[in-house]
């Protein structure tokens, strides 16, 4: 128990999450990973939201971001397709996220570097704050949405033979990176012009 740290504590948690999802991170499951006791995981974190700390801070870690170019619309897309490799990497932490929403140390300087890139844009401080907080959410759903895609069960031939768009959108090959890239710099393309025009 001596080299039992809160580092060590994060990692299992985490390889829990990737195995069995995010219903499997159970303070029990980790201890027993640890092979330790619960009771003494509750030296090291408060509860099962401390725990859920752990685990986003240390899979937000795990993708480095890459420093400001000083261009506001490049600075937004590197924010977004990072988001999206961060949910790629380990699905399962959106889920826990959504049932222990955190905010932690690692968490809150990104959502704050969100909000000053899109205040680099020339929108007033209203209208920048407005846009950052909606693009954020787009976001935020579009890559956990594309991160479960790929894992996702197609339609049957048959339930799709008298619905031929469907079709041909379910089984076409699809460029995932490029269509990302296309929705998130068209959101924020379009919210600059519309919030700009609405003064």
């Amino acid at each position: 128990m001596a080299d039992l740290d809160p580092g060590r504590i994060a990692a299992a948690a985490l390889a829990i999450a990737d195995e069995r999802g995010a219903a499997g991170v159970t303070m029990r499951a980790v201890a027993e990973a640890l092979d330790v006791t619960p009771m003494a995981l509750y030296y090291h974190v408060a509860d099962k939201t401390a725990l859920v700390g752990l685990v986003v801070d240390l899979a937000v870690r795990e993708v480095p971001l890459p420093e400001p170019s000083g261009d506001w619309r490049d600075d937004l897309w590197v924010m977004a397709r990072w988001m999206r490799d961060v949910a790629a990497a380990h699905p399962e932490v959106t889920k826990l996220r959504r049932r222990y929403p955190v905010w932690t140390s690692d968490v809150l300087p990104l959502t704050e570097r969100w909000f000053t890139v899109w205040q680099q844009s020339g929108l007033d401080h209203a209208n920048a704050i407005r846009a950052a907080a909606a693009s954020s959410m787009a976001i935020v759903g579009l890559a956990s949405e594309d991160a479960r895609f790929e894992s996702m069960e197609l339609p049957a031939e048959a339930q799709l033979v008298t619905l031929p768009n469907a079709s041909e959108a379910f089984r076409r090959e699809h460029d995932s990176d490029a269509e990302f890239e296309l929705v998130v710099r068209s959101l924020i393309d379009g919210l600059y012009t519309r919030l700009s025009a609405a003064g």
